[in-house]
């Protein structure tokens, strides 16, 4: 029997403790290769766990290169799609089979896959989970839109460990009234995590409180 999961809000500074207490021990290269982008870590444990990534809407895995960079920093491969549009799910899937095939030497087995984005590209991580199947072990939705760019289409796998990062300055994408609520119906194994910051706290740079809060959550899910 499935039993709903839900684990209360939690504060940034657990994030940050988290964070700090991991080594950054990989060195990363960005790798541009048709529809994707590629964030490849070396050293550390040598072998890795993919974090699938779409981007916000009107954003490129330009706009997120900083913060794409840190999440491959804690030994993860990161592989991001081009699109500006990512809410349906399918260029992020495009882009993990594509990352499962061309860097299968150096992928964990067994291999954890958990899908992420910003905006759009949150609430579509949902989707993504869904079109890539059975083999999506967890999300990790950065101050995820379900209602405007796009709309979440049913619910994960009861297995899908399922994180919702939202930021008290964010008025584009706020918790309430429905995106917390999107999040929580659709997933069984639930968590949110609150962090300060606006919606744009993520572009440009390594994503502030809200990249700390996603940098933790990989440090949980994917070392």
């Amino acid at each position: 029997m499935n039993i709903k999961a839900l684990i209360g809000s939690a504060l940034v500074l657990g994030c940050l403790a988290s964070a700090s207490a991991f080594a950054q021990t990989c060195t990363v290269q960005r790798i541009a290769a048709g529809a994707n982008v590629f964030f490849v870590p070396s050293g550390g444990p040598g072998t890795y766990n993919i974090l699938g990534w779409g981007n916000g809407t009107g954003g490129g895995a330009t706009t997120y290169n900083s913060l794409l960079n840190a999440a491959a920093q804690r030994c993860v491969l990161v592989a991001a799609a081009t699109t500006a549009n990512s809410g349906g799910g399918t260029q992020v899937r495009d882009a993990v089979a594509a990352a499962r095939t061309r860097f299968a030497n150096i992928l964990r087995q067994p291999l954890r896959i958990c899908t992420s984005g910003h905006s759009q590209g949150g609430g579509g991580s949902f989707n993504a989970a869904n079109v890539i199947g059975s083999s999506v072990d967890c999300i990790i939705a950065v101050q995820p839109d379900t209602v405007f760019t796009t709309s979440i289409q049913r619910p994960v796998a009861a297995n899908v460990d399922t994180t919702c990062i939202f930021s008290t300055g964010d008025r584009l994408a706020p918790a309430q009234p429905s995106n917390l609520n999107n999040c929580r119906r659709n997933s069984t194994i639930f968590r949110t995590v609150t962090t300060s910051g606006t919606h744009f706290s993520t572009v440009g740079t390594t994503g502030g409180q809200p990249g700390v809060a996603q940098r933790a959550q990989i440090d949980r899910l994917l070392r």
